[in-house]
């Protein structure tokens, strides 16, 4: 009988091992941004009608604005969530750096933001409105773009302190077995 209770134990622990690591498994599985269109860094010199955001999984809420080298907003419409992929419709009305500054809800219920800059070298309007060239811009696009580390550390965050939390249970639980074990035995 003494050889089943050590058995157990180790059971029990082996158990909560298997519990423990599907639970961390699951925890650490968010939403991020897979890929875009045109890419980080990149430089187009196509004609651009959209800017395409895919995500690892299906978001929904998507805010989406774009950016010239002026600061002023080339999206033309809002953007649109299907499944896992964000469309925003523009018009560059200019060449240089863009920044589109995304956020979205993922699945799970986390809001995820960040930024995607690229370089539009592609054509632009031969006649542009006055309006849009008589403002100056109050930002500039480097200004306007949150700091890529802070916006992956939130996303980070909220999964390491779940899988913090699930560690302590699986050691308070262990513990729990353990002690359980050895008064039994006694």
């Amino acid at each position: 009988m003494s050889t089943s209770r050590p058995r157990r134990s180790v059971l029990v622990l082996l158990l909560a091992l298997a519990a423990w690591l599907t639970a961390a498994g699951t925890a650490q599985a968010h939403t991020g941004l897979t890929a875009s269109t045109p890419a980080e860094g990149s430089t187009v010199t196509e004609p651009l009608a959209a800017v395409t955001l895919t995500f690892s999984a299906a978001v929904r809420g998507p805010e989406v604005t774009v950016a010239g080298p002026d600061g002023a907003a080339v999206a033309t419409g809002e953007a649109t969530a299907d499944g896992a992929v964000v469309t925003v419709p523009v018009a560059p009305t200019a060449t240089g750096p863009h920044i589109v500054t995304w956020a979205v809800t993922s699945a799970d219920g986390h809001r995820l933001e960040g930024t995607v800059a690229f370089g539009y070298a592609g054509p632009v309007p031969t006649t542009a409105a006055p309006a849009t060239t008589a403002a100056p811009a109050t930002t500039t696009p480097e200004q306007a773009r949150p700091s890529e580390a802070a916006a992956s550390t939130e996303d980070d965050e909220g999964g390491s302190s779940t899988a913090a939390l699930v560690a302590v249970g699986v050691v308070v639980l262990a513990a729990g077995g353990g002690t359980l074990a050895l008064r039994r035995r006694r």
